[in-house]
């Protein structure tokens, strides 16, 4: 039996570390009709899981589970996309903006950019969705070129244990 259970261990560990270093091939127009033709008429506060869902189209093994919208400023450099500056930025196609979070908005907010307009879980008037985001004004802008790319995604323990503690803030314990 411990024969058995350290076989299964150690084939899914084989797998976690090769999921982590597999090549993907990328299509940005891909994940931008994606998101366009699935966004509602307003926000479901779901923009997270409409960015991903939409990479994932687009040829992006973004991961197998949604996280909180800020914390995809540490993932998408890992996937190999590129921090855009904002100063003098011209935006293209399949930009992923990533804003942080604050005090309306406790998990951020992600939109792509479908060469007209940003779209997250709804079609926004401008980068910024709402005031409380638009009063801060701090915005990252992640791009990357269709093709083939590497994915090395480490996630530390500590980011994964902020981000449970974000979303459970407002959890009350049931006894």
């Amino acid at each position: 039996m411990k024969k058995k259970l350290l076989k299964v261990t150690l084939t899914i560990i084989c797998v976690i570390l090769i999921w982590h270093h597999l090549p993907y091939y990328y299509n940005n127009d891909k994940v931008a009709d994606y998101v366009t033709k699935n966004a509602e008429p307003k926000s479901r506060m779901m923009c997270a899981g409409y960015v991903v869902l939409a990479m994932w189209h687009g040829g992006c093994p973004i991961g197998p589970v949604v996280l909180p919208a800020y914390a995809y400023s540490k993932i998408l450099p890992q996937m190999g996309f590129d921090e855009i500056p904002i100063k003098g930025y011209s935006p293209k196609v399949g930009d992923i903006s990533v804003l942080p979070r604050n005090s309306r908005h406790p998990f951020g907010h992600i939109a792509v950019y479908n060469g007209k307009i940003w779209v997250s879980d709804f079609k926004q008037k401008s980068l910024y969705p709402s005031k409380a985001y638009q009063a801060n004004g701090k915005c990252q802008i992640f791009r990357i070129s269709d093709g083939w790319h590497w994915k090395h995604v480490w996630i530390s323990p500590l980011d994964w244990f902020e981000w449970a503690k974000v979303g459970t803030k407002n959890w009350k314990i049931l006894n």
